[in-house]
C-alpha cells in the first residue's frame, strides 16, 4: 500500500517535472507589483542558468542513482523552490555559482575510489575557483572539498591535491591577467571590497527575522524545517542506500549545512547563497518524499504542497499576509 499514495504517485510520474518547468518559466516573468508578465534581460539571464543548473541536477541524479527509484523528484524539488522564491528571479552572483558548483558535484563524484583522479579533482576545483570568483566566500567549501575526497570519496593523493590547488587557483590568474592586460582592475577591487565589507552575525543584519509576517521568513523557514527533516530521516535510514550512495547523499547533507550557516552567519550574503542552499537542500527533501511511503509522510507531503501553493502565491504578490 505504501506505493500507492499520492505522494509516490506524484514521485515516480514522468509529468511531475515538466508541469512544475512549465509553471516555474511563467512565475519567472510575473511581475508582483504590477500583477502582469515583463520579459526583462535580467530575468531572461537568470532563468538561463536556472535551466543550466537544473539539467546537471537532473544528470547527477541519474548518473549517480541519488534515488533508488526511477524519479525526478531530486530536480523537482530544485524547480518548485527556485520557482517559489521570486527574491531569486532576477541575475546575481550567486546565479553565476550555482551551475558551477552543480557540475563541481558532478565532477567530484565521479572521482569516487579512483587511483588517480587528479583529472576529475582539477576540474572539481577549477568549477569551485569559479564559484568563489562569483562569491569569493565560496571559498569556505575548499577544505570542506578536501575533506570529502579524503573521507568520502577515499581518492586523496598529493597528486589530486596539488592539482585541486591549481584548479582552484587557475580562474583567478585568468581574471587577474586579463585585467592586466585591459588596465582593468574594477572586476578584482569589487571582490576584495565584498570580502572587506562581510560582517560576521552583525546585531541588525537579522531584522527581517523578527517579524513571521515577512514572505522571505516564511520561506526560510519551511525550506529549513523541510531540510532538518529530509537530513534526519537520511541519517536514520542511510543503510538502505548503496554504499556509494551514501558517501554522495553525505557530501549533500554537509553542504546543506554549510551553505546554511554561510546565510546564517552573513546575512549580506542571504539572497546570492540562497541557490547554493537549495542545491543540497532539494536533494535531502526529495529523498524523504520519494523514499517514504507511510501515513505520516503522505499527510506531510500532501500539507507541504498546500503550504508551497499558498508561499508561491504570496510571493507572487496574489495576496498579503
Amino acid at each position: 500500500m505504501r506505493n500507492n499514495r499520492f505522494q509516490n504517485h506524484v514521485s515516480k510520474s514522468t509529468l511531475t517535472l515538466p508541469l512544475c518547468m512549465v509553471t516555474g518559466a511563467l512565475a519567472w516573468f510575473w511581475n508582483g507589483s504590477t500583477h502582469e508578465f515583463t520579459i526583462s534581460n535580467s530575468a531572461l539571464a537568470s532563468l538561463l542558468l536556472a535551466a543550466i543548473s537544473t539539467y546537471i541536477v537532473i544528470e547527477t541524479a541519474n548518473l549517480f542513482a541519488l534515488l533508488r527509484i526511477r524519479s525526478n523528484m531530486i530536480a523537482t524539488v530544485w524547480v518548485v523552490f527556485i520557482s517559489m522564491l521570486s527574491s531569486l528571479h532576477s541575475f546575481s552572483a550567486g546565479w553565476v555559482a550555482v551551475p558551477a558548483l552543480a557540475a563541481s558535484y558532478y565532477v567530484m563524484f565521479l572521482a569516487y575510489q579512483q587511483h588517480e583522479p587528479v583529472l576529475h579533482v582539477f576540474h572539481s576545483f577549477l568549477l569551485l575557483g569559479i564559484a568563489s570568483l562569483a562569491i569569493p566566500h565560496l571559498s569556505v567549501f575548499v577544505p570542506l572539498y578536501y575533506w570529502y575526497l579524503l573521507v568520502f570519496l577515499r581518492c586523496l593523493t598529493w597528486r589530486g591535491f596539488w592539482a585541486g590547488t591549481v584548479g582552484l587557483v587557475l580562474p583567478v590568474c585568468f581574471v587577474l591577467g586579463w585585467c592586466i592586460l585591459s588596465r582593468d582592475f574594477t572586476f578584482i577591487l569589487s571582490r576584495l571590497e565584498l570580502l572587506q565589507a562581510t560582517r560576521l552575525c552583525p546585531a541588525d543584519g537579522y531584522a527581517w527575522l523578527m517579524s513571521y509576517r515577512e514572505p522571505q521568513t516564511l520561506n526560510f523557514a519551511f525550506i529549513t524545517l523541510l531540510s532538518v527533516i529530509g537530513i534526519v530521516h537520511y541519517l536514520r535510514s542511510y543503510y538502505n542506500d548503496k554504499i556509494r550512495t551514501r558517501m554522495y547523499l553525505y557530501i549533500y547533507v554537509m553542504q546543506t549545512v554549510a551553505s546554511w550557516l554561510l546565510m546564517v552567519c552573513i546575512p549580506d550574503l542571504f539572497c546570492l547563497v540562497y541557490p547554493v542552499f537549495l542545491l543540497g537542500a532539494s536533494t535531502m527533501i526529495a529523498h524523504f518524499f520519494a523514499l517514504t511511503g507511510t501515513i505520516v509522510s503522505n499527510l506531510l507531503f500532501c500539507l507541504c504542497l498546500v503550504l508551497i501553493i499558498a508561499l508561491f502565491t504570496l510571493n507572487m504578490g496574489l495576496w498579503t499576509f
